[in-house]
């Protein structure tokens, strides 16, 4: 049977989350160090702040290893200790409330958005390419007559727009890390919608222009690895211009 110390101290380190459902369920203290902590999912430490676990929950990784709904109710502090074990042999039951279940649901739909992936291996998909996307859209357009309105002042205005309806999105919001972690399945289904919408417009308006945008981009990727060198402007947030001789 556990300690009481030690009952204690996972009490102590939960209890900032103890109104937090999703997080309890599968939260478990690191010995130790109490500025991480443990998802019993898939085995992992991240830092234990709410905005990083809160964004653990979106990731692929989590989804794809997060144990099913067991029938052993949650401790105060959302931990379980086997009666049989001792100090060193305490484990948490993982448990899905309603709640964490609507949860998860809501984190499928954010990953087949696009949206929700862990930072650090979020890419995107190797298909469409953007010539898929202009030939889309051009066919589009002409199997609407469209193709006498979508010249390139009017796709560059089309363009300013999207991007003003996408700004909105994020008007009057405190900043948000990497993932947006606290945004609801609908914010971001409109996240989506309009970085779609301000992509079509710049492809149409490149398409228009006979701008190659792909092979433009990486021209102007070597432009910039000349304009900052990383050796001199590491860490900085100078223009390149300050950085002339």
């Amino acid at each position: 049977m556990a300690s009481l110390k030690e009952g204690s101290s996972q009490e102590q380190y939960c209890k900032g989350w103890e109104e937090d459902k999703d997080l309890k369920s599968w939260l478990q203290p690191v010995p130790g160090d109490e500025g991480k902590a443990a998802c019993g999912s898939c085995a992992c430490e991240l830092p234990a702040d709410h905005a990083h676990l809160q964004q653990h929950m979106a990731t692929a990784e989590h989804q794809t290893s997060t144990t099913p709904a067991c029938s052993q109710p949650l401790a105060d502090g959302g931990l379980i200790v086997s009666k049989s074990s001792g100090p060193a042999d305490a484990t948490e039951a993982f448990c899905s409330s309603p709640d964490s279940l609507k949860t998860k649901e809501e984190d499928k739909a954010m990953m087949a958005n696009g949206l929700g992936k862990p930072a650090g291996a979020f890419r995107f998909s190797a298909e469409p390419t953007l010539e898929d996307i202009r030939s889309l859209q051009s066919a589009f357009t002409q199997e609407r007559g469209w193709g006498r309105y979508h010249q390139p002042r009017n796709l560059l205005l089309a363009l300013v727009g999207e991007v003003g309806e996408l700004a909105e999105l994020f008007q009057w919001r405190e900043e948000a890390p990497e993932g947006l972690p606290g945004w609801t399945v609908s914010e971001r289904e409109a996240l989506s919608d309009e970085l779609s919408d301000v992509l079509i417009y710049l492809v149409a308006l490149a398409d228009k222009c006979h701008v190659d945008l792909p092979a433009a981009a990486l021209r102007k990727i070597d432009k910039n690895r000349l304009k900052y060198p990383a050796e001199k402007v590491y860490g900085s947030s100078k223009k390149y211009t300050e950085y002339q001789n």
